[in-house]
C-alpha cells in the first residue's frame, strides 16, 4: 500500500512539474471557469461548499487551481474532486489554497463542461462587507502532457449572516418598462428614490445637482486635495445636494462653467454625464481619443476622451443610427442605468 502510495505521489508530481518546462499551448477554444456557492448567507459555524466548474475544457488529465479568501471569515475545511484518480489537497497559507488533481494510468481526459473540485468552508466570522472567495490560477494538462495556463481570474461573494441584503424596492409605473430592473437594483442600493406617490417617473429629466447626488450616494468618492470653492450661483444650490455638490467638486468630477456657475437645476446632458462618470472613476483618458459615432464633430471637442472612453468601456451607448446625440437630456432611467454600470465597472477593476 505504501509503494502504491508512493507511486501515485510520484506520478503527480512528474505531471505537475511538466507545467512548469513543457511549453504552454493554446486550446482550440478557450477554457472558462465558474464558482458557483451552495449558500450564499451562512451563519456562524454552518458550512458552505464552493464548486469549480470548467467549461470548453479538452483532454483535461491533471490540473492545479489556486484560490483564495479571507481566513478571518471563513476556515479551510476540505477539498475534493468527483473526477476518478489521486488528489492533493495543500494546507492554505494566508488565504491562499491550492488543490490539485491527476488521473492515474492510460485513460483518456475530461472534456467540455467538468467539474473539477467542491471545496468546503466554514463561516467563523462575520462583517459589514461580503467576503469574496476568488479563483485566481488553474494550470491543466491534457493527457499527452501538454499544457496550458488559462485565464482564471473569477470570484464570488459570501454574505455574513448579519447583513440584510438591499430591499427589493417596486414602483407603480416600472411594469414593462425597459428598466425596471435596474430602477428597482438602484432604489434598493439607496441612490435613487421615487417618489410619495410610489412613482418613480422614469422619462422624467435629470438636473445637474440630482446627477451629481446620485453619483455622489453610488461611489466613494475621493478628494484630490485643495479648497472647494463657492460658485457663483451658489444660492441656487438646493439644500439637499450641496454637500454632494461640494464633495463632487473636491473630487474633480465637476468644475462649473467658464462665468463660475454650476446650473443646479440645468438638465444634463449626455455629454456632461460622460466627463463626470469618467472622472468619478478616476480615468484620465487618452487626449488623443476620439469617439466613433456618426455624430462626432457635433460633440464638443474638451468631452471627445470622455465619451470615447466612456464607450469603450461599455458604459455608454448610442441613441440608434450610431449616434451619440451629445446635447440630448437625460432620463432618470438612463442616468440609473449608467451608474449602475459605473459602479460594476469600478468593481471588476
Amino acid at each position: 500500500m505504501m509503494r502504491l502510495r508512493r507511486k501515485v505521489l510520484g506520478l503527480y508530481l512528474a505531471l505537475m512539474l511538466s507545467l512548469a518546462i513543457i511549453p504552454f499551448t493554446v486550446f482550440a477554444q478557450d477554457a472558462s471557469f465558474t464558482l458557483t456557492v451552495d449558500n450564499e448567507r451562512p451563519a456562524v459555524g454552518q458550512t458552505i461548499q464552493v464548486t469549480v466548474t470548467g467549461d470548453h475544457l479538452t483532454d483535461v488529465y491533471g490540473y492545479e487551481i489556486k484560490l483564495t479568501f479571507d481566513p478571518s471569515r471563513l476556515r479551510y475545511v476540505k477539498a475534493e474532486s468527483s473526477l476518478q484518480g489521486f488528489s492533493v489537497p495543500m494546507a492554505p497559507e494566508g488565504g491562499e489554497l491550492v488543490f490539485a488533481h491527476t488521473k492515474i494510468g492510460k485513460v483518456a481526459g475530461e472534456n467540455g463542461r467538468v467539474v473539477l473540485a467542491t471545496l468546503t468552508f466554514e463561516a467563523i466570522g462575520t462583517s459589514n462587507d461580503p467576503t469574496a472567495i476568488e479563483l485566481k490560477q488553474a494550470k491543466l494538462v491534457k493527457s499527452d502532457l501538454t499544457a496550458t495556463n488559462p485565464v482564471a481570474n473569477v470570484k464570488l461573494s459570501v454574505l455574513p449572516a448579519d447583513i440584510t441584503p438591499p430591499p427589493t424596492v417596486s414602483f407603480t409605473d416600472l411594469d414593462n418598462h425597459w428598466a425596471k430592473q435596474e430602477i428597482e437594483r438602484a432604489a434598493g442600493l439607496g441612490f435613487v428614490n421615487g417618489y410619495p406617490d410610489g412613482t418613480f417617473r422614469p422619462q422624467n429629466n435629470v438636473t445637474r445637482a440630482e446627477f451629481i447626488v446620485m453619483i455622489a450616494r453610488a461611489m466613494e468618492l475621493t478628494s484630490k486635495g485643495g479648497e472647494a470653492f463657492d460658485f457663483a450661483d451658489l444660492d441656487a444650490i438646493p439644500d439637499w445636494a450641496r454637500p454632494s455638490v461640494t464633495e463632487a467638486q473636491l473630487a474633480g468630477v465637476i468644475t462649473g462653467y467658464e462665468d463660475g456657475t454650476f446650473r443646479p437645476n440645468q438638465l444634463i446632458n449626455r455629454t456632461e454625464m460622460a466627463a463626470m462618470v469618467m472622472r468619478a472613476l478616476n480615468m484620465v483618458p487618452d487626449q488623443g481619443l476620439k469617439p466613433t459615432f456618426a455624430d462626432t464633430d457635433s460633440i464638443a471637442a474638451w468631452a471627445h476622451p470622455f465619451v470615447a472612453a466612456a464607450a469603450d468601456a461599455g458604459l455608454i451607448n448610442g441613441r440608434g443610427n450610431n449616434l451619440f446625440v451629445p446635447a440630448a437630456n437625460a432620463t432618470r432611467a438612463e442616468a440609473v442605468v449608467l451608474i449602475l454600470r459605473m459602479m460594476d465597472f469600478e468593481s471588476n477593476q
